[in-house]
């Protein structure tokens, strides 16, 4: 006996079920084969490098420190003064130097008495962290003034300065070129020992101070490096830096 036909209903449910597993194979081979030829004709640049911008030294002191005096004694002959610098350099050297009284008009239109010899530390980055800074000062090639009357004419001040580039050309100041490419720091000179004995009923025995008042402009006629009338000033008849010797700690060349 013949087997009895399915039912028209189950075969309406079995049918249908074929078109939609066909059109989703068809998708998938299709989103295939668009991926593959995508693949094979993407093109991607190479990220465009910049160096970095170059910035403004910062000088940090490490030693002496900026907040104790430093007196000057017959024996010294030799004085150091430690920081560390840090920068963005942009392979350009940053140039260091000394100053005596910065900030004080001379006779001679400079903002400082006496300088030396501006050095060089090689380039670095900000990335490669603070890099230490030695300048040496021999007291034995140039001296303080010794034209002392009153205690306050035994206070000094040295400053170490560092820029990219000190103005150098004939006449100029030795002042950092570019006023916003500059760092300071200040450390108090007495010229005397606080040791020796005073005798006060002697008036030409000056006394030794223990500390000297900060700057005062109110006072003092003063001129700093980033004054802009020191961008084209002549500093002819400073005593300049010949008799000054400056050294650069092996550490930062």
């Amino acid at each position: 006996m013949p087997a009895p036909p399915c039912p028209p209903l189950l075969r309406a449910a079995v049918l249908p079920s074929r078109p939609r597993a066909l059109a989703a194979l068809a998708r998938s081979l299709a989103a295939a084969a668009l991926a593959a030829s995508a693949a094979g004709c993407l093109v991607i640049e190479p990220p465009e490098y910049k160096e970095p911008a170059r910035t403004a030294p910062v000088l940090t002191p490490t030693f002496p420190p900026v907040f104790l005096p430093i007196h000057i004694t017959e024996q010294d002959t030799l004085k150091e003064f430690e920081a560390t610098v840090l920068s963005e350099d942009n392979g350009d050297p940053v140039q260091v130097a000394l100053y005596i009284d910065y900030g004080k008009r001379t006779p001679w239109n400079s903002p400082y008495l006496r300088n030396t010899t501006p050095g060089w530390i090689e380039p670095g980055t900000i990335a490669g962290g603070p890099r230490p800074v030695l300048l040496r000062w021999l007291l034995s090639q140039m001296n303080l003034p010794d034209a002392a009357e009153t205690a306050a004419d035994r206070c000094h001040t040295i400053t170490m300065m560092a820029t990219h580039a000190f103005n150098q050309r004939a006449g100029g100041c030795v002042c950092p070129e570019d006023p916003k490419d500059m760092s300071a720091i200040t450390w108090q000179i007495i010229d005397c020992d606080p040791n020796e004995p005073h005798d006060p009923s002697n008036p030409d025995d000056i006394p030794c101070p223990e500390s000297c008042p900060p700057l005062n402009c109110q006072l003092t006629e003063c001129l700093f490096c980033d004054d802009p009338e020191l961008r084209d000033a002549r500093c002819d008849g400073s005593e300049a830096s010949a008799a000054w010797t400056l050294e650069t700690d092996d550490r930062s060349r």
